[in-house]
């Protein structure tokens, strides 16, 4: 059976690099199109009312003065595309937010929530009668009340931890958690355990030639998973100028016991590539939201086979 299908992945919350995704089955021609991992934004961005309708709020190190309704929605647009959420507040809730750590992070899960309860009601919209097959799976940095949003939406197929079927013949399944990061997120675990959550799912593949693995970090030492090393804590090396494999043990052992047909991954944004371990061809299309672009790739299935893969950028 012949299938093309849409990867992209890391979209981290971008407003402008979502509603690409969800033109890129018609204008790539594929009939699944596929999200993965670290869909949310990472943070709120406050516009905080100043008087007679202005508001003001802190954007790329300056203070900026919204004067008319015109610049308030520009300047709101502007933080949407780059993946972060703006919020509207008063003066007065702005100084209660300010001394109110667990209120802040209601804030966020709730905008958070609810932007994207806005994308999948987009997606619907947009898509429910094209005969497209879309599918939004979570990342390591995405909060477990994704899941519940997913999986409510009627059009979008959350694959989170499942064994799904994207056509008649190939399987697929998704695993959002990664190994260890320096960042401690919603959903990261040891090897062994990241290993266990593949080798449940993988023992459900009814035919493992015609496979795909879906899953977040991109396997260890295979060049899709090189990113700036760090000292201790968070800090760059050299201002990032040496690089370090960070990917998954446990996804490259399972890649290379299982051998499914294809993999996809994400989670490094800077390591765009494709690797093959055994007949596995597995591709990291990378991610360039902060630039408004969405990366990602075609793929052509062909029975037990990869016809072709290209990489896309839009």
């Amino acid at each position: 059976m012949k299938t093309r299908l849409f990867f992209c992945t890391d979209l981290h919350g971008s407003e402008v690099c979502f509603r690409k995704f969800l033109h890129a089955g018609s204008v790539y021609e594929a009939g699944v199109v596929i999200m993965g991992g670290d869909c949310t934004g990472k943070m709120i961005i406050p516009l905080v009312e100043s008087g007679g309708g202005e508001y003001q709020c802190e954007w790329a190190g300056d203070t900026v003065h919204l004067a008319t309704a015109d610049a308030l929605v520009e300047q709101e647009k502007m933080i949407k595309n780059n993946g972060f959420y703006p919020v509207r507040l008063s003066a007065s809730e702005m100084e209660r937010l300010s001394a109110d750590g667990e209120g802040v992070a209601t804030l966020f899960t709730e905008t958070m929530v609810h932007t994207l309860e806005g994308w999948t009601a987009l997606a619907a919209e947009r898509l429910a009668d094209s005969g497209i097959k879309v599918i939004i799976t979570p990342g390591n940095d995405d909060e477990f009340e994704v899941d519940n949003v997913l999986v409510k939406a009627p059009f979008i197929e959350a694959a989170e931890g499942k064994v799904i079927k994207i056509d008649d013949e190939h399987e697929m399944l998704s695993v959002g958690w990664a190994n260890p990061t320096p960042w401690d997120t919603p959903r990261e675990c040891s090897e062994e355990e990241l290993a266990e959550k593949i080798r449940v799912l993988a023992e459900q593949i009814e035919n493992m030639q015609t496979a795909i693995f879906n899953i977040h970090p991109p396997p260890f030492g295979t060049g899709l998973d090189s990113a700036p090393e760090l000292e201790e804590g968070a800090k760059v090396k050299r201002g990032g100028t040496i690089m370090a494999s960070v990917g998954s043990t446990a996804v490259r052992d399972a890649i290379l016991s299982y051998q499914p047909m294809l993999s996809l991954h994400g989670h490094i944004h800077e390591s765009r590539g494709m690797q093959k371990l055994g007949r596995t061809i597995s591709i990291n299309p990378g991610s360039a939201y902060s630039d408004w672009t969405l990366q990602g790739v075609i793929v052509d299935l062909d029975g037990d086979e990869v016809a072709r893969y290209v990489p896309t950028t839009g």
